[in-house]
C-alpha cells in the first residue's frame, strides 16, 4: 500500500514580511538585503551571503513593497511590450518569455498597440517594440526612455535583437536543393513592401540562383483572401491548376505552408513523395500539421527575453545605449521534404 505524504499549505505570516526582517532572519544587515534582492552589487558579496539572503527572503514569503519602491526610485517598474498586431505570431512567442524575464527581474509587464500613447503618460520605465528600427516615421526613436527592438535585420543594430532572415530563406532554400530539388517555388501570398518579407524574398532569389541547375525564381504572390492559411491554398490551387513543373514549395510562413499543404492534398499529391514543403517560424502550425513540416526557426522567443534582459539593464544604468545582439537562425527538419519522384 503506498502512502501520500502531502505538505502543509505554507500559511501567508500575518504581516508583510520587511527587508528588517529577511537581514534578521540571515544576520546581515538591511542594506546588503536591498543590494542583493534588487541586484545591485556595487560591493562584492559571496555567494554563500547571497544565498542565504535569497533563501530567508523566500521563507518569510518576502515581496517588495511595490509603492514604496516606485516613491524612492521614481520608477514604474514597469515595462511595455509594443506590437502592430496582437495576432501577430512572432508576438505570441515573445511574449511569456518577456514577462518570465521581466519577473525575475522585478518588473511587471504592459502591452500596447499605441506605443507613444502608453509612453508618453510616464507610465513605464522602458519598452521592448515588436517593430522595424529603420522606420522613423514610427516615431520611436523620440521615445525618451530606454528601448529595445526586436526585429530581423541584414547587419547588427543598435538598441535591437535581430535575426537574419535573408540567411534563414536561403537556408531553406538550401535544404531542399540539397534534397535533388532545382524547380522551387517561393510562396509569399500578398508581398508587404514593409515587415520581414522583402529580406525572404531576397534570400530566396539569391540561393535559388546559385543552385546549379535551378529554373530560377519561381514566386507565388497575390492576396485570394485575407486569410493567410487560406492565401496560400488558394494560390497553390491556382498553381496546380496551371500545371505543374516545381517540385518544391517554401513558404514564407507557415500559415501559407499549411495552406498549401491542404491545396496538394485535395488536388491528391502526396507530401513529401511527390511535393516537398518547407515553411517559416517553426510554430506549433509546422509540429501539428501531418505530414509535419520542416520550417525555419527564427529564434523569437530567445530574442525576447534578451530583449527584456538588456532593457532592464539599460533602465538600471539609466542609459537609452543597448548593444546590439544577432542571434542565428536555424533549419527545424521533419516528414515535409524527400528527393523529387520522377515523371515520366
Amino acid at each position: 500500500m503506498q502512502t501520500l505524504t502531502v505538505k502543509p499549505y505554507a500559511q501567508p505570516p500575518e504581516r508583510p514580511a520587511t527587508l528588517a526582517d529577511v537581514a534578521r532572519e540571515a544576520g546581515v544587515s538591511v542594506a546588503t538585503v536591498s543590494r542583493v534582492l534588487n541586484s545591485k552589487l556595487a560591493v562584492p558579496i559571496t555567494p554563500e551571503t547571497e544565498q542565504r539572503i535569497r533563501d530567508a527572503a523566500e521563507r518569510l514569503m518576502y515581496r517588495p513593497n511595490a509603492i514604496a519602491r516606485a516613491l524612492a526610485t521614481r520608477r514604474t517598474y514597469t515595462a511595455a511590450l509594443f506590437t502592430q498586431e496582437m495576432t501577430d505570431p512572432h508576438f505570441a512567442q515573445m511574449l511569456g518569455p518577456v514577462e518570465d524575464e521581466l519577473r525575475k527581474r522585478g518588473y511587471r509587464l504592459a502591452v500596447c498597440t499605441d506605443a507613444e500613447g502608453l509612453l508618453s503618460e510616464g507610465r513605464v520605465d522602458g519598452a521592448i517594440l515588436l517593430a522595424d528600427p529603420t522606420n522613423e516615421a514610427q516615431g520611436f526613436g523620440r521615445l525618451p526612455i530606454p528601448t529595445v527592438f526586436v526585429w530581423s535585420a541584414r547587419v547588427p543594430l543598435p538598441n535591437c535583437v535581430t535575426w537574419d532572415d535573408v540567411a534563414g530563406a536561403a537556408l531553406a532554400v538550401g535544404h531542399l536543393a540539397a534534397h535533388g530539388h532545382r524547380a522551387i517555388v517561393g510562396l509569399f501570398g500578398d508581398y508587404p513592401d514593409d515587415g520581414t518579407t522583402p529580406d525572404k524574398v531576397a534570400g530566396y532569389r539569391a540561393a535559388i540562383s546559385a543552385v546549379p541547375g535551378s529554373a530560377g525564381p519561381i514566386e507565388w504572390r497575390g492576396q485570394l483572401s485575407s486569410d493567410q492559411f487560406e492565401n496560400g491554398f488558394l494560390l497553390t490551387r491556382q498553381a496546380l491548376e496551371a500545371g505543374r513543373e516545381w517540385t518544391a514549395i517554401f513558404a514564407r510562413n507557415d500559415f501559407l505552408a499549411l495552406g498549401a499543404l491542404r491545396a496538394l492534398r485535395h488536388a491528391g499529391i502526396k507530401v513529401p513523395d511527390e511535393v516537398s514543403i518547407v515553411g517559416y517560424n517553426d510554430t506549433v502550425i509546422a509540429r501539428i500539421a501531418d505530414p509535419a513540416m520542416s520550417s525555419v526557426l527564427t529564434p523569437i522567443a530567445e530574442a525576447g527575453a534578451l530583449a527584456a534582459a538588456s532593457l532592464v539593464d539599460a533602465i538600471e544604468r539609466r542609459s537609452h545605449a543597448v548593444s546590439g545582439i544577432t542571434l542565428p537562425v536555424r533549419l527545424t527538419e521533419r516528414k515535409s521534404c524527400a528527393a523529387p519522384a520522377h515523371r515520366g
